[in-house]
């Protein structure tokens, strides 16, 4: 039998930052922290996109701008720029 492209690729899980996730729970931690709690969760990795995304619509003040953004924005957007290795 012929394997397809699809039986044979793996799928990663998105990481917690890059994912568009939101878990009420988890939202409603967010929510109990401070500013400074917040962005520090944030810098860190522990906030997922569509968390920060929520903090972003509901509290813009709070969320640091980098170059006119917010500053998960320009990390996603430097991410993407970055020229990749070949092999």
């Amino acid at each position: 039998m012929r394997e397809t492209a699809q039986q044979t690729q793996t799928r990663t899980a998105i990481p917690r930052p890059a994912s568009l996730a939101i878990v009420p729970d988890r939202l409603e931690r967010m929510w109990a922290m401070t500013p400074a709690q917040r962005r520090q969760a944030a810098q860190h990795g522990q906030l997922s996109l569509g968390e920060m995304l929520k903090w972003a619509s509901r509290r813009p003040h709070e969320v640091p701008i980098v170059n006119g953004e917010w500053f998960f924005i320009t990390a996603y957007l430097a991410d993407a720029a970055a020229p990749t290795s070949r092999t």
